[in-house]
């Protein structure tokens, strides 16, 4: 069937003008694979999104004029409308999400919350982890487990909690350490029963500390591209997957919403575990909501476009300090435009 795409394409393409052979060429670009991992696919263009816009962004990075990207994703409206991939990565394989494992795990208290085992995020957190002496500070207010979400313990600081942001991967694996104590499982263990499992998510592999021994909750979640971005459009359905709650819309609400400023470049604020940020489309202002990993790994969540994005590398470039200007930005959310007055000269 592919191949029959693939021709009739050709066929169209020499027989159309320059324009009208982009446009048909454009229909087989970014094809998602059926590899039955649950996803329901259609072509961009039947979910309002505008596929030439997409070949010209893969034409880019092919080309190594726009960031130096392993694979993009993107979900419109619960479907899977285009996924490509570059170097050795396909659809089958998984990419480490760095920090976005924080995300993951932000999700995990959600969980442990909606069952009660968790009942106040200002309980100090020395309650959970008595033995931990850098969470006995008697010298000022203690830290509890909402300053950890939101990465304000100060910790190893003079700082007072909860005052000012400052990311650190040893407040998240405190988290994890606190949902072991609280449920008795690690958290891959809480993640396969809990999240994984539910959504169909089969393939993971899941780092553990050379230091603890323990699965690294601040970053050590691999998965395929397509399950990151079934973590996103879990967190878009305010934590619905066909049809069943996986973890209440409230936490989903609470945890993507901002918690505390940053100075963080780009950033439009810090939730629990949980990036803010927003781009401009012309006279659009579109905020998401993402988790985000070293080498610029991303699951971008665009509520009011109901669009997933993800983004994946393996290692920098000077395009992939914010590759959502690069590729967001420029290509991704200008092909969702209903007026369709974006066009590759635009973006040229």
């Amino acid at each position: 069937m592919r191949a029959g795409i693939s021709l009739v394409a050709a066929v169209c393409a020499f027989a159309l003008s320059p324009i009208e052979a982009q446009i048909a060429s454009a229909a087989s670009c970014g094809i998602p694979a059926d590899i039955h991992d649950g996803w329901t696919m259609t072509s961009p263009d039947v979910q309002g999104v505008n596929p030439t816009l997409l070949c010209a962004m893969d034409d880019g990075i092919s080309g190594g004029k726009l960031a130096n990207v392993d694979d993009i994703v993107i979900v419109r409206h619960g479907v899977l409308v285009y996924e490509r991939y570059y170097s050795r990565f396909d659809a089958t394989t998984r990419h480490n999400g760095y920090s976005m494992t924080k995300s993951v795990v932000s999700l995990l208290v959600g969980i442990a919350m909606d069952r009660g085992l968790i009942n106040d995020l200002d309980v100090p957190a020395f309650f959970y982890l008595p033995t931990n002496a850098d969470l006995r500070m008697f010298d000022k207010d203690p830290v509890t487990l909402r300053h950890l979400l939101t990465m304000s313990a100060g910790l190893g600081s003079d700082g007072a909690p909860g005052v000012t942001f400052r990311y650190s991967d040893s407040e998240t694996e405190l988290i994890g350490a606190i949902l072991k104590k609280v449920t008795g499982k690690t958290v891959d263990v809480l993640a396969q029963e809990n999240l994984f499992a539910p959504l169909g998510i089969k393939d993971v592999n899941w780092r553990q500390d050379p230091f603890s021994g323990l699965p690294a909750s601040a970053n050590g979640l691999s998965l395929r591209p397509r399950d990151w971005a079934k973590i996103g459009q879990l967190v878009l359905n305010r934590g619905v997957w066909e049809g069943r709650q996986i973890v209440s819309a409230s936490w989903v609400d609470q945890s993507t919403a901002e918690q505390i400023k940053t100075d963080e470049l780009l950033s439009d604020g810090y939730g629990y575990q949980w990036w803010r940020g927003r781009s401009l489309d012309k006279d659009r202002d579109v905020q998401w909501v993402a988790a985000k990993g070293f080498n610029s790994q991303k699951t971008i969540i665009i509520p009011a476009l109901d669009m997933v994005v993800v983004i994946n590398a393996s290692r920098r470039s000077k395009d992939m300090v914010a590759p959502e200007l690069d590729l967001l930005d420029r290509y991704i959310l200008p092909a969702t435009s209903k007026d369709g007055s974006h066009t590759v000269s635009d973006l040229n």
